[in-house]
């Protein structure tokens, strides 16, 4: 067999003085792999896991890798979901896992050990035929569906869990016209705050949440003021702000209404908030369009003030200073076949769910050693192509004539 050796190396952007040098963990959707880069683009570390990726994945303190994968009794119904939470330690093994085909594609690692799934959850009859807003007739197979959130300990043990639609009101928390009904709310995110709080999002709901744990109920939403666009990934900093990545779909700009054109306003934007008076404290933003993902995406500050943002669609990561500056920017080089499910066609991509930098000194590198070279990628070179193989050389030939 015939095989070429070719580096991984796709940083286009790089400022050693002014980036927070470190690692960059991320995994392509779809596929079954974790990979971790160096500031050079060079892959220092992989696992290859069993169950395909179905959104976050988190280098935990002790050097294990937590995995949320989609898994044999995933649901059809719900293609964003998965079925598995898997913790596999630096080589692999697996240490820890729990199954739940009704997981969405996010979780919490709690302080005190366990760790919060968020889920689909039916939402009763008696309060779906009170929920407003959405297309008609596309609830799933007559059913309505909401989020909720269950707190589970390493032997599997349900200690706590609330469900969204207990809270939510029919009156005021209407759906998006322009999305399906078969998902009320659907949260893609959730948080630990220091007092023990809860962080959410409610994407089609076009809001932030604060849950406080102890009473089960909603003590912050952000204001429809905001004008919100489906957000993803709501974070705290240090300062009490809230960072969210706002994806920018279907967006209301005064908060009420969407736009005929709304081809006009859909762009994604990181913004800062502070949760006191809802004023917007930062944004990053690129009103011509080149930065936007209509769906999932990332968005951490980082300890140098840097923030690392991820463009989920275009598999492209890149950290910008306060001063909104590009000072690293990465394309993930590796393409998965997303299967053909539930309203999305068969197609290669690069979508990168969420990306994650860890310094130098992170616990969980200690006593790890980074070989870049054992990482090559190596490519075999097939004398007879397949239809695939054709296509997706056709697909990195595109790429390639775009500049990435």
């Amino acid at each position: 067999m015939n095989y070429i050796r070719r580096k991984i190396n796709d940083v286009k952007v790089y400022d050693p003085a002014k980036a927070y040098n470190g690692y960059t963990l991320f995994a392509t959707g779809f596929s079954k792999d974790a990979w971790l880069i160096n500031m050079e683009g060079e892959i220092v570390h992989h696992w290859k896991m069993k169950s395909m990726s179905s959104g976050e994945a988190l280098l935990l303190p002790n050097g294990n890798l937590m995995w949320l994968g989609r898994g044999p009794d995933a649901l059809v119904e719900f293609p964003n979901n998965g079925s598995e939470l898997i913790e596999v330690d630096w080589d692999g093994n697996e240490v820890w896992k729990y199954e739940d085909p009704y997981i969405n594609h996010d979780f919490a690692c709690l302080r005190n050990g366990n760790t919060i799934v968020c889920r689909y959850v039916e939402v009763p009859q008696k309060i779906a035929g009170k929920i407003k807003g959405g297309l008609p007739g596309t609830e799933l197979n007559g059913k309505i569906y909401s989020c909720g959130f269950r707190e589970i300990n390493k032997k599997g043990e349900i200690v706590w869990e609330w469900n969204h639609y207990d809270h939510l009101n029919t009156e005021t928390d209407i759906l998006c016209p322009l999305c399906t009904r078969e998902i009320w709310g659907y949260t893609n995110a959730v948080e630990e705050l220091p007092n023990g709080n809860i962080l959410f999002t409610l994407r089609r709901l076009n809001k932030v949440a604060i849950l406080d744990k102890d009473s089960g109920e909603i003590v912050w939403q952000s204001k429809p003021e905001l004008g919100l666009g489906h957000p993803h990934n709501s974070t705290v900093l240090e300062n009490g702000n809230i960072l969210l990545f706002d994806n920018g779909l279907h967006r209301k700009p005064d908060g009420k209404s969407i736009p005929p054109d709304i081809s006009e306003i859909e762009y994604s934007s990181i913004l800062e908030i502070n949760p006191n008076n809802d004023k917007l404290k930062w944004e990053y933003t690129d009103h011509l369009g080149s930065f936007y993902s209509p769906y999932c995406g990332g968005a951490e500050r980082l300890p140098n003030g840097n923030t690392l943002i991820c463009e989920t669609i275009k598999g492209r990561f890149f950290e910008v200073t306060y001063d909104k500056k590009i000072v690293w920017e990465y394309l993930n080089p590796f393409l998965a076949r997303r299967p053909a499910f539930w309203r999305m066609e068969e197609a290669l991509i690069a979508h990168v769910f969420r990306a994650h930098r860890y310094g130098p000194d992170y616990a969980g590198f200690k006593g790890k050693e980074f070989d870049p070279f054992k990482y090559e990628w190596i490519v075999h070179k097939r004398k007879n192509k397949t239809k695939e193989d054709i296509e997706e050389d056709k697909l990195l030939k595109r790429l390639k004539d775009l500049g990435y």
